[in-house]
Order: C-alpha cells, then sequence, then structure tokens
C-alpha cells in the first residue's frame, strides 16, 4: 500500500483530538481516514522506543487501535489482492469508531 500526503501536525494530544475530529466527520475532513491512519502510526511509532511523558503514554493505546482497526477492516473487506494492489485514500472505517476513540482521548 503506497503511503499518502502526509498530514503536518505536531504530535500533540491536541493534535489527536483534531485528527479524530476529522474521522468522526470526514465529510467536513481535509485528510482521508488513511492519512489520519498513517498520522496515528507515526506518532504511535515516535515513542516505541522511548519512555514517553504520562500525557502521551495515555495517548498510545488509541493511536495503536486506530492502525490496528484499519488493518483489521481492510483485511476483512477484501481480498489479499485487492490490498496488494488498492490505494484505500477513499476508503472510510465507521465514523462511531472514531467518534469512540475521540470520547476515550478526552477523558
Amino acid at each position: 500500500m503506497v503511503p499518502s500526503k502526509p498530514i503536518e501536525l505536531p504530535f500533540t494530544r491536541e493534535s489527536v483530538i483534531h485528527v479524530l475530529a476529522y474521522g468522526a466527520n470526514p465529510e467536513a475532513s481535509p485528510y482521508s481516514h488513511k492519512q489520519i491512519v498513517e498520522w496515528c502510526d507515526r506518532f504511535w511509532c515516535q515513542y516505541l522506543d522511548i519512555d514517553a511523558e504520562s500525557s502521551i503514554e495515555e495517548l498510545l493505546p488509541v493511536l495503536t487501535d486506530v492502525e490496528t482497526q484499519w488493518d483489521l477492516y481492510l483485511a476483512c473487506k477484501y481480498s489479499s489482492e485487492e490490498l496488494c494492489s488498492k490505494s484505500f485514500k477513499s476508503e472510510t472505517m465507521p465514523v462511531q469508531w472514531f467518534r469512540d476513540w475521540l470520547n476515550e482521548v478526552e477523558k
């Protein structure tokens, strides 16, 4: 799968909230779900081998879940051939998932 144009936002709690809100409202979002997932994965990877401050550490399970659920969603919906050949830039996951992740982050 070819990566999308990256979202250029800092890896902060505020950015996570903005990105998840975009995912919850894809019609008004400047970013695709694929871009959001890739941003969440890059954020998570920044803290893969280091200890993060607690405010960041709390976000990591949500960021991981976004990326994991994307992979599972696509794997359940498409054949392995399609997974290798499609770009998925217009694919959307259920927006309720993004609402749930947003609620979790805002707790």
